[in-house]
């Protein structure tokens, strides 16, 4: 199979540009297609002394879409707090915390908070977690309701604005450079 030219890839984003994409499946789809031309791109860009990122893939009314989940673990409490009622637990009031915190947010359209019953980082309670499709994928814990929201919206903000979801260190707020677990590379698949 023919490797696509720089050409290529910008005629593809251009298409996509153009392209009302209906429904969730559809835009997934063209989200890892934009991340898998973005790789061959920034890799034959490189070589060839042009600039290393593709233009942003926009909707019909101009605007920018990348979407990604914030997991929250809403099983995460504290040592030695009672398990029930679940509202009383940490990580679920940090939950509903992002969950408001981002419906007031410009990108509150592109993050969807979604529940999650355990991230298993009971140690470091309270866990989140930040992935989108074609990117790497974070694990942090040690976050507090009321305290740590902020510092997440800002995070997830600079996630959805990178190429491939890396975030050095440095860039990251800094109550999420500590707390960080891990980090998943994307999965990659030849173009």
């Amino acid at each position: 199979m023919p490797r696509l030219s720089i050409a290529d890839c910008e005629a593809i984003v251009r298409a996509l540009d153009e392209h009302s994409t209906q429904g969730l499946h559809a835009l997934r789809a063209a989200a890892r297609l934009r991340q898998r031309l973005e790789q061959a791109y920034v890799s034959k860009a490189t070589s060839a002394s042009r600039p290393t990122r593709l233009p942003a893939l926009h909707e019909p009314d101009g605007s920018t879409h990348r979407s990604c989940t914030l997991h929250v673990c809403t099983s995460c409490r504290a040592p030695g707090s009672p398990r029930e009622p679940k509202v009383s637990r940490a990580g679920f009031q940090l939950y509903e915390q992002l969950r408001a915190a981002f419906q007031e947010s410009p990108n509150g359209s592109n993050v969807e908070v979604r529940p999650a019953e355990c991230l298993s980082v009971c140690p470091r309670p309270c866990g989140i977690a930040l992935s989108l499709a074609g990117a790497w994928t974070y694990l942090f814990g040690d976050q507090h309701p009321g305290g740590s929201t902020r510092d997440i919206v800002d995070c997830v903000s600079h996630y959805l604005a990178t190429a491939d979801g890396f975030m050095p260190r440095e860039q990251r707020p800094q109550s999420l450079r500590a707390s960080i677990l891990g980090r998943v590379p994307p999965l990659h698949g030849e173009l």
